[in-house]
Formats: C-alpha cells, sequence, structure tokens
C-alpha cells in the first residue's frame, strides 16, 4: 500500500486534507469530498504532496450500473474498511458498453482528468484502475479492445462470462457445470440475462451482491478454479476476472493490520449478537 505521501484536494483559497466520500445523485454515478459540491467551473482536483496517504484509491468503471455498485458500496461509501476508496463511474439507468467505456477511458488518459458533473480527480492519484464488463452479446468488441490496447495503458479489463453474476455465484456455490447448465444450451447475447434470473432458484435470497462482498474469499477460491481464457484473451463461460480484483481488494485491506478479515468477522459477530437478542 502506498505509505509515503498526502492526497490532497486544493482549491483557490487554500488546501485541505481529503475527507471521506459522500454519494450525489446525478446522471454519472459521482461521489464528492466532504460537504464540497463541486462544479464544472471551480478547477477542483488531487493531486500528490508529501506525507501519508490514508488509503489507497481505486478507479472503476463499470458496465453495469447496480449490482458492481452494490458489491463494492461500503468502499464507495467509505461505510466498511477504511484502508481503501472507490471511485465508481457508470452510465445511470443504462450501463455502458465495454466501446462506451473504452471511449471514456481514451478519454480520461488523454487529459489524465477524471471528470463528472461535479467533480474532478487527477489520474496519477489511482492506485488502481479496473473497467467491469460482461461478455454477453459483446465478445466481438471485446476481442477488439483487447487486441489495440495501446503502450503503456494501465487500466485492467475485468471480464465476466457471461456476467457479472457469474462472480456473485461463485460467492455462494461452486458448482457451475450442474447449477448452471442451461446457460450452454443459449447463444452467447441470451446467456447474461438468464444468469441473472437463475439467482433466486439457487439461492435462497437470491445472489445479493451486498452480502457478497462479505464472501470474498469463497469467491476468489472458487473463481479462480474455473478460470480459463480463450483464443482470444475472454473469459470461458463460467470464467470470470473479478477474483483478480477481489484479490487485490482484500491484499490491499489486509496489509493494514487484516482490516478485511476483521471486517467481516465483526460483521458476522454482530449479527449473531442479533439473532441472539431477538430470541
Amino acid at each position: 500500500m502506498s505509505s509515503s505521501r498526502k492526497l490532497t484536494y486544493k482549491k483557490y483559497s487554500g488546501t485541505q486534507e481529503l475527507e471521506p466520500l459522500r454519494h450525489v445523485d446525478s446522471d454519472w454515478t459521482d461521489y464528492v469530498l466532504g460537504d464540497e459540491v463541486m462544479t464544472s467551473g471551480v478547477p477542483s482536483m488531487y493531486s500528490k504532496s508529501d506525507g501519508t496517504l490514508p488509503y489507497e484509491l481505486v478507479f472503476v468503471i463499470s458496465g453495469g450500473t447496480k449490482r458492481e455498485r452494490d458489491f463494492l458500496k461500503v468502499l464507495i461509501k467509505g461505510t466498511g474498511p477504511s484502508s481503501l476508496r472507490v471511485i465508481f463511474l457508470s452510465k445511470e439507468g443504462q450501463g455502458l458498453h465495454p466501446n462506451q467505456m473504452q471511449e471514456r477511458w481514451k478519454d480520461i488518459r488523454t487529459s489524465g482528468i477524471i471528470e463528472t458533473d461535479i467533480q474532478k480527480f487527477q489520474l496519477d492519484v489511482m492506485d488502481k484502475i479496473f473497467l467491469l464488463t460482461d461478455v454477453d452479446e459483446f465478445y466481438d468488441q471485446l476481442v477488439d479492445i483487447l487486441r489495440e490496447k495501446a503502450e503503456g495503458d494501465n487500466g485492467e479489463w475485468v471480464i465476466s462470462n457471461p456476467c457479472f453474476e457469474i462472480w456473485l455465484y461463485y460467492c455462494y456455490l461452486n458448482n457451475p457445470e450442474e447449477d448452471l447448465a442451461v446457460l450452454k444450451e443459449l447463444p452467447r447475447a441470451k446467456r447474461g440475462q438468464t444468469m441473472k434470473s437463475l439467482g433466486d432458484t439457487l439461492i435462497s435470497g437470491g445472489l445479493n451482491s451486498i452480502r457478497a462482498f462479505e464472501q470474498m474469499h469463497d469467491g476468489i477460491k472458487n473463481s479462480a478454479s474455473h478460470y480459463a481464457l480463450d483464443e482470444n484473451g475472454i473469459p470461458v463461460l463460467f470464467a470470470t476476472q473479478m477474483h483478480l480484483m477481489a484479490r487485490y481488494l482484500v491484499d490491499t485491506l489486509n496489509s493494514n493490520a487484516s482490516e478485511y478479515d476483521d471486517y467481516i468477522r465483526n460483521k458476522r459477530e454482530f449479527r449473531e449478537h442479533m439473532k441472539r437478542s431477538e430470541k
């Protein structure tokens, strides 16, 4: 983890330390600092300076808006482990196709700025960049994107086949050849929607994306056991690269006094306490 720098927010009137992130509704999924609401007319940037950064910053561009954001919710809102924060970007209400994500990412790399309707970040303050997408009907787009990846492009594509729900599945279960056999008989473009509908039939309460954050150890192990890429570098059916991203999140958090494991243990102990108190 970064330990020799301090992230600051600079404005004309001075400099203040980075405060907890807070959600603000807008067309894009945006986050701002403390009570400061930025506008496009204010040069509100983040820059590195000497000192200690209290947490890692991870930038996520997501094709999906709901399940992916819910999975990362505690790291986006800063309500869980404190040594890592996620800046999450997607198109509210409709998501983004891989080509749209790639264009957005190219613009960000060219400008060096992550800009939303109400705030700006300097790209170089991000410790890691992930681009989350489904295969679904976008296989050909993804093949072209991976083939044409520019030298020096440090954005890491995280592809799930058929969709993000396969990662949620591995957080709870690990028998895809039997549980998800129906997907093999479907055309690629229809597998994602079917996978989304299977959750409620496989586990009580469905594939809960918020609770899956607490199941990352199981998800990493199960996903890795089915991981394979085809000749174009795309995950095969029932494979996802989410375990690679999850491993980064867990390792980063646990490098700070086992913060992820402690968070999970405390959450489970609290639930057990609440169950006992209700009896």
